[in-house]
Order: structure tokens, then C-alpha cells, then sequence
């Protein structure tokens, strides 16, 4: 079945290129933006955001409006959105902000 002809890297390389370059979108996004702190919205903005990536990159012509990357962005920076509403990130989180006004309290 494989004969040697397709270097099987290349396709690798860009499945996880595409699905690594977002994961931290899903994690970002809602930390800095409150209101994208739901699934749906979240999804919203980044359908939004990977749309006006596909068209920039096809009117400059710098890439191709590829659906797969499309998808592929899609489930990365879901799996950092999921990463982000785990309770292990959350409380973390928590940590931080009690660590930080400790501190300024201090001052």
C-alpha cells in the first residue's frame, strides 16, 4: 500500500502545524475578552477571525483559502478553549489573582 512516493512528513507537519498554531487562541481569547468566555461565542470569533485570515491570505496571495486549515484552526483553538475551562486552569487562575492583590497589598 505505500510505496515510498509520498513523504508522509508533509502532511503531518501541517495537520499538526494547523491544529498547535491556535490552541493558544482558545486559551487567550477568553482570558482577555470576558464576554468570549462561552463555547458559542467563542466559536463565533473565530470563525470570524479564520475567515478574515483565509481571505487576507488569498487576496494577497500569500496562501490559499485551504478548508481544511480551516477546520483544522477550528479544533485547535477548541482544544485550547477546552484546556481553558478546565478546573485545573481555573483554579490556577484563581491563584494568581489572590497571589497578585496579596502583593499589592503589601506595597
Amino acid at each position: 500500500m505505500f510505496n515510498g512516493s509520498l513523504n508522509i512528513s508533509i502532511p503531518i507537519k501541517n495537520l499538526l502545524g494547523n491544529l498547535i498554531m491556535f490552541l493558544p487562541m482558545g486559551i487567550y481569547l477568553p482570558y482577555y475578552i470576558k464576554k468570549i468566555n462561552k463555547v458559542g461565542r467563542f466559536t463565533f470569533s473565530m470563525i470570524i477571525l479564520l475567515f478574515v485570515i483565509e481571505v487576507t491570505q488569498l487576496v494577497t496571495r500569500r496562501g490559499s483559502f485551504d478548508i481544511d486549515d480551516f477546520i483544522l484552526n477550528i479544533v485547535g483553538a477548541w482544544i485550547g478553549f477546552i484546556i481553558w475551562k478546565t478546573k485545573t486552569v481555573q483554579r490556577l487562575l484563581k491563584l494568581d489573582v489572590s497571589y497578585s492583590s496579596a502583593k499589592e497589598g503589601f506595597r
